[in-house]
C-alpha cells in the first residue's frame, strides 16, 4: 500500500495541441495519484473538452475547475495547490510527458528522507514534436555536478540565491509547507517560490534521472532552450538596473515570508545580503554608484555568492 497521498496539481491554458499526451502519461504512472487537481485559466481551444472526454476512463479522481478570468500560470498554481488534499504535492506542465516511474520515484525520495522539503528531477529537452534535442535540463541551467552536492548536502538556498536550478514541471513538494508558499508572491513564478523558501528551512532531494520529456515549443511561458554566444550577450545587455531593482524586491518578498516562519538566522543573513547585491548591481547599472561599487562587490564575493561570478562582474563594467 502507498505510504502517501499523492495529488498532482495540473495547470491549462489553451493546451490542446500536446495535452493528451500528458494525460496519457498519467495514466501510465506505475504509482498512480490519489487525486488529479485541474485549473483551467479559462481556454479558449479544445483544452476543457480534451480533460472532460479523458475524465471517464481515468484511473483516479479528478477534479477540474474554470477559472471565470485568466489570472496566469503563477496564480493558477496557486489555486490548484490550494485544492490538492495529499501530503505530497507534484506540479505539473500541460505539454510535457512523464516517464512512467516519476511518482515512483517522487514518492520513494520522501519515504527514504521524510525530512525532506521538496524534490525536483533532471528532465529530457524534447522539440515540440516529442524529439529529443541531445541535451537534459540540468546542462541548460548548468546545475553542475558540483551544485548538485552542494544541494543535497543541506546548503540549498546557497545555489538557489545565485541562480534558480529548479523546474516546476519536475516538482513535488510536502503539502506540510503549504501555509508558507502560499500565497505566492507575485513578483515570483511558482516554482522559483516554492523552491527557494522551502530551501531555507528543509533538506532537498535531486533525482539526476530524467523523468520527463520537457517539451519546448513556441507557445510556453519558460522554456530550456539553449542559447548562443551572442543571445547569451542580448539577454545580459538586456538586464539593465530595473531587472536587478524587481530582483531586490523578489528577495525581500521571500525575506519577509522566510521572517515569519522558523528560518535559521543564517537563511535570513543569506537573503539580506542578496537583496543588498541586487540593490548594488541596480545602482551600477544606473550609474548611480561608480564603477569601484563592483570591485566592492566583488572583493565581498558577492558576484561569486549571488550571481555568476566573473561573468557577471564584467557584465556591470563593460555593459
Amino acid at each position: 500500500m502507498p505510504s502517501h497521498r499523492l495529488s498532482v496539481a495540473l495547470c491549462t491554458y489553451n493546451g490542446a495541441a500536446h495535452l493528451s499526451e500528458q494525460l496519457t502519461s498519467l495514466t501510465r504512472q506505475t504509482r498512480p495519484p490519489n487525486e488529479l487537481i485541474v485549473f483551467d485559466d479559462g481556454s479558449t481551444d479544445r483544452t476543457v473538452d480534451i480533460i472532460n472526454s479523458w475524465t471517464s476512463s481515468a484511473p483516479f479522481p479528478v477534479k477540474i475547475v474554470i477559472n471565470g478570468q485568466k489570472v496566469g500560470p503563477a496564480a493558477n498554481f496557486e489555486k490548484a495547490i490550494g485544492a490538492c488534499t495529499g501530503d505530497i504535492i507534484a506540479l505539473c506542465d500541460q505539454d510535457d510527458i512523464w516517464r512512467e516511474d516519476k511518482l515512483a520515484k517522487t514518492e520513494a525520495a520522501f519515504t527514504d528522507r521524510p525530512e525532506i522539503g521538496f524534490v525536483f528531477s533532471d528532465a529530457e529537452v524534447c522539440g515540440e514534436n516529442g524529439q529529443p534535442l541531445g541535451y537534459r535540463l540540468w546542462n541548460s541551467v548548468r546545475f553542475s555536478s558540483r551544485l548538485q552536492r552542494q544541494m543535497t548536502n543541506g546548503r540549498g538556498l546557497d545555489v538557489l540565491v545565485r541562480q534558480n536550478v529548479v523546474t516546476g514541471a519536475t516538482l513535488a513538494f510536502a503539502a506540510r509547507f503549504r501555509s508558507m508558499v502560499l500565497p505566492i508572491d507575485p513578483h515570483w513564478m511558482h516554482d522559483g517560490w516554492i523552491a527557494l523558501l522551502l530551501s531555507a528551512i528543509a533538506p532537498i532531494a535531486a533525482i539526476s534521472d530524467p523523468l520527463i520529456r520537457y517539451r519546448q515549443h513556441s507557445e510556453q511561458a519558460i522554456g530550456a532552450l539553449q542559447r548562443t554566444l551572442y543571445q547569451e550577450y542580448l539577454a545580459a545587455k538586456s538586464m539593465d538596473r530595473n531587472v536587478f531593482a524587481g530582483q531586490a524586491e523578489m528577495f525581500e518578498a521571500a525575506l519577509q515570508r522566510l521572517k515569519q516562519s522558523s528560518a535559521p538566522p543564517r537563511a535570513l543573513e543569506l537573503l539580506e545580503k542578496k537583496v543588498q547585491h541586487c540593490k548594488r548591481r541596480s545602482a551600477i547599472r544606473r550609474r548611480e554608484c561608480s564603477r569601484l561599487g563592483a570591485f566592492t562587490e566583488l572583493l565581498l564575493l558577492r558576484y561569486r555568492r549571488f550571481s555568476l561570478g566573473w561573468k557577471s562582474f564584467a557584465q556591470d563594467l563593460f555593459l
